[in-house]
C-alpha cells in the first residue's frame, strides 16, 4: 500500500523503501524515515503529504511518495 491510500490522520508503519539508490531516497532515510518506523499522515495537499516522524514533521510530494510501502 502506498501513502495514496492512508487517511488523514491515521497512523502507519513503514514497510519497505524502493530505490534507496535515489538521493532524495537517501536523504528521508538519513533524516530517519526507515523500514519499522511509525508515522502519521498530517496533511494532504495536492501532490505534497506532510507526515510525522519522531518528533519531527516531513514533506513529501507524490513522486518520492511512490517509492514508500506502508502497512
Amino acid at each position: 500500500m502506498n501513502i495514496d491510500a492512508v487517511s488523514l490522520g491515521q497512523e502507519f508503519t513503514i514497510k519497505a523503501i524502493k530505490d534507496k539508490g535515489n538521493p532524495i531516497v537517501r536523504k528521508l532515510y538519513a533524516m530517519g524515515l526507515k523500514e519499522g518506523k511509525r508515522s502519521k499522515l498530517l496533511l494532504k495537499n495536492g501532490r505534497v503529504y506532510l507526515i510525522r516522524l519522531n518528533n519531527s514533521r516531513l514533506i513529501i510530494d507524490r513522486d518520492i511518495a511512490k517509492f514508500i510501502e506502508v502497512a
